[in-house]
């Protein structure tokens, strides 16, 4: 069996690594942290969602609150107003879906419904509401609500 570990590197950072099980030799707490112990080696175990974010951004996940990490390519559908993101097109009560912080949604949210568009296979179309200093662009999408 293979489990997701970050080992150290000489500069100081850490890279995500899997290690085979048959290779520990031991396994110990060291400040309040899993380490698994090889012959040459200490790999410290994955526990916080800031580990997973630190190598995960190259993959396409964004922490979207404080207890999310979304891979953004999944996205198909934002509900603004509750401030969910959902994995289908057409979610049920029953579908699964990540939060996302409202600030998040706010810096955000021009990206969150070009990344819906893509996963979808749609384009993102706007249109200009208002005249003058009260114009705004509205997206067209029903990508979100």
């Amino acid at each position: 069996m293979q489990v997701p570990v970050l080992k150290h590197l000489d500069n100081g950072d850490t890279e995500l690594h899997m290690l085979d099980l048959n290779d520990v030799i031991y396994i110990c707490v060291e400040n309040r942290t899993l380490v698994y112990h090889t012959v040459d080696q200490a790999y410290r175990h994955i526990s916080t969602l800031s580990d997973w974010e630190d190598h995960l951004t190259e993959y396409g996940f964004d922490l979207t609150d404080k207890t999310n990490l979304v891979n953004i390519s999944k996205i198909k559908k934002l509900d603004s107003k509750q401030g969910k993101l959902y994995f289908e097109e057409e979610p049920t009560s029953k579908s699964k879906f990540a939060t996302i912080a409202f600030i998040k949604q706010k810096l955000f949210k021009n990206l969150i419904l070009r990344a819906i568009a893509n996963n979808k296979g749609t384009s993102l179309e706007y249109n200009l509401k208002g005249q003058g200093k009260g114009a705004r662009l509205e997206s067209e999408n029903s990508l979100a609500d």
